[in-house]
């Protein structure tokens, strides 16, 4: 399988609940974390899940996608 696009770009924002939210449509991941660094380190372990699980062989490649992130920290409005 062939790869066009090496970059997983992750939507960051705050959820209802306080905790930090990332996710991902075109893989379909989704993770969260209290604190920003328990968010990161989510994150890449969700990224290396998909990775396996969707491209197999390559991970064994040693393939490894560059994470982006788009960060929305404002704050939470509630109607």
């Amino acid at each position: 399988m062939k790869i066009s696009n090496k970059i997983v770009l992750f939507r960051v924002f705050r959820g209802e609940d306080g905790y930090y939210v990332a996710s991902n449509d075109a893989y379909n991941i989704i993770t969260q974390g209290k604190t920003f660094e328990k968010l990161l380190h989510n994150i890449k372990e969700a990224t290396e899940t998909a990775v396996e699980e969707i491209f197999g062989s390559l991970r064994r490649k040693k393939y490894s996608p560059t994470i982006m992130m788009n960060i929305d920290l404002s704050e939470v409005v509630y109607a």
